[in-house]
């Protein structure tokens, strides 16, 4: 996902749908500093108080049906609930499915996968209420209205990881009124059908999209659900001042016991993450959405009394540069291998200090396919020339480079522009805000030739990285590529229903293979998260799916 953040602790090998039925449970390991075991496993939740959490720069929007980028998600998740979600704990325990609004994950032993694999049941909890002005119990044909309101809606940019459904497709193309393989059985029961085994199924109904909302909600407020969601959450969103804060408030009708612990959560949106880490020192700042700007990480970390305070782990993720293959020059291949060999990666990384790690491929450490020794480009500047002077370009180009204005994307646009400037590239940069940028980058129609963009895992499985980015290009997507190979798309359709884990993981590194020779994207690295709480903050820990679970937070004084 786009600025998805995820710890590298997730290390899974997808197994047959047998093997799934019976419970699939990844497993891995983490890397982490500082007292965030303390702060996650020990200590009594407090109830009240408000906790503040900076963000430099506004999510794109909290429709669930269309966002995908951590801001968007990281507040969504307050007041949006799916059928399913993972345990909330740290470490390789939190890589685990387990049940949210659903009363439990479907399995071959509970009876919620059909021998075949093919249907599966999910049965929802009684009781569940939507939050006011709603104010009704939530049942199964709101599950089935809000998928397939998410599966029609043109921006919906996931829709590919659902077309399996049985009915799906003829329902995207208008040729049907339903989606006949997602069934209400009765008001807590759904049964949903998919045309052949995927080991992945449950991992896409863990994700935000297939979230439920209430139809009146929708038809009241129109196109301003993105600005004005409503779920069943622990949080009701108060309010969204543009450009300077979001707030939520405790959900008195929340149906989870006990929880939440704060009263209030203030998103300040105001902040470069520069003075937010000031002003968490001074108490006016909790947690560091944006985590501790590079140019701080070492001074923090060796600081005696903030130094426990910091939290770090490598990330299942990636930065890249991305070329759009239908804007000229970047529909030669030349140009995007120049590109990948321009660019000296071990300078950026450096200049990153603490916050980066080597990544010489599309899928980084920690996600199952990713090959260790594997290195498609090097630097090599006398190459780049080579390759651009066979592509007809002895002399370079001009061109616009792109990117959002927030920590790092300023300093590496630099970095690159200087690197291509080498070559003979001469790349001016235009920046903007987040929020922006994330929908430029996304539609075809914006004709947007090279930038920098990232990818943070949504579930520990190969597909997460290559299929959104690099097949099925669509208006809204996340392949801002628009990158698309026909051996490619033949390969990753056949993964989806390769039983053998072994093939399955030898598909996706021949997939690799064939985008890094057409080479739509330049690696520059795998990112590590530098995270940052307060003294007065308990709950804190960092998710391997979720990232930062604000709704599991308490401030220690209950103010």
């Amino acid at each position: 996902m786009k600025v998805r953040r995820s710890v590298a602790m997730v290390l899974v090998l997808l197994t047959a749908v047998a093997a799934l039925a019976l419970g699939l449970t990844a497993c891995g390991s983490s890397s982490s500093s500082g007292s965030t075991a303390a702060a996650t496993a020990s200590g009594t939740p407090v109830k009240g108080g408000t906790l503040t959490v900076t963000f430099q720069g506004e999510p794109t929007e909290l429709d669930p049906a269309v966002a995908w980028e951590v801001t968007s998600w990281g507040i969504m998740r307050l007041c949006y609930q799916g059928l399913l979600t993972y345990a909330p704990k740290p470490g390789a325990a939190g890589a685990e499915l387990a049940p949210e609004l659903a009363t439990e994950v479907p399995s071959a032993t509970n009876g919620g996968i059909s021998a075949d694999a093919k249907t599966y049941t999910f049965h929802i909890r009684k009781g569940v209420m939507f939050q006011a002005p709603v104010s009704r119990e939530v049942t199964a044909q709101d599950f089935k209205y809000s998928f397939e309101r998410m599966m029609k809606e043109p921006l919906a940019p996931a829709t590919f990881f659902y077309t399996g459904v049985v009915g799906a497709q003829a329902f995207m193309d208008g040729k049907a009124k339903e989606i006949t393989g997602y069934k209400v059985v009765d008001d807590h029961t759904i049964q949903i059908t998919i045309a052949k085994p995927d080991g992945t199924f449950l991992y896409a109904m863990a994700m935000m999209f297939t979230d439920v909302l209430p139809k009146e909600w929708v038809d009241k407020v129109g196109k301003q659900i993105k600005r004005k969601p409503l779920g069943t959450g622990p949080f009701v969103i108060d309010h969204w001042t543009p450009g300077q804060e979001i707030v939520g408030t405790r959900n008195p009708n929340y149906w989870e016991a006990g929880k939440p612990y704060v009263d209030t959560i203030k998103f300040d949106l105001t902040a470069n993450p520069s003075t937010a880490l000031l002003r968490l020192k001074t108490g006016d700042v909790d947690v560091l959405g944006d985590g501790i700007p590079a140019a701080d990480y070492l001074r923090t970390t060796q600081d005696p009394t903030w130094g426990k305070y910091v939290y770090d782990a490598s990330e299942i993720a990636t930065f890249y540069v991305f070329m759009n293959v239908n804007e000229k020059p970047f529909t030669d291949a030349k140009v995007r291998q120049a590109v990948n060999y321009a660019i000296d990666t071990a300078r950026l990384q450096k200049l990153l200090g603490g916050q980066a790690k080597a990544l010489n491929q599309i899928l980084p450490e920690g996600m199952p396919a990713h090959q260790a020794d594997k290195q498609y480009y090097t630097y090599d500047p006398t190459k780049a020339k080579q390759l651009l002077a066979d592509a007809g370009f002895p002399n370079g180009f001009k061109v616009t480079f792109y990117g959002h204005n927030v920590d790092p994307f300023p300093k590496l646009a630099q970095a690159v522009q200087n690197d291509l400037k080498a070559v003979g590239i001469d790349a001016s940069i235009k920046l903007m805000d987040k929020a922006t940028y994330w929908n430029l980058i996304s539609l075809p129609q914006s004709h947007v030739g090279i930038g920098l963009t990232d990818w943070y895992m949504d579930f520990p499985d190969p597909s997460d990285f290559i299929g959104p980015l690099f097949t099925h290009p669509i208006e809204g997507g996340s392949n801002a590529s628009f990158y698309s190979n026909p051996e490619v798309e033949k390969l990753y359709a056949a993964s989806q229903s390769e039983l053998d884990p072994a093939k399955r993981l030898a598909m996706f590194q021949q997939m690799q293979d064939l985008i890094m020779a057409d080479a739509p994207a330049a690696i520059l690295y795998q990112p590590v998260f530098n995270g940052m709480y307060g003294k007065d903050v308990g709950g804190f820990y960092y998710h391997p799916v979720w990232a930062l679970q604000f709704q599991e937070m308490w401030k220690l004084d209950g103010k």
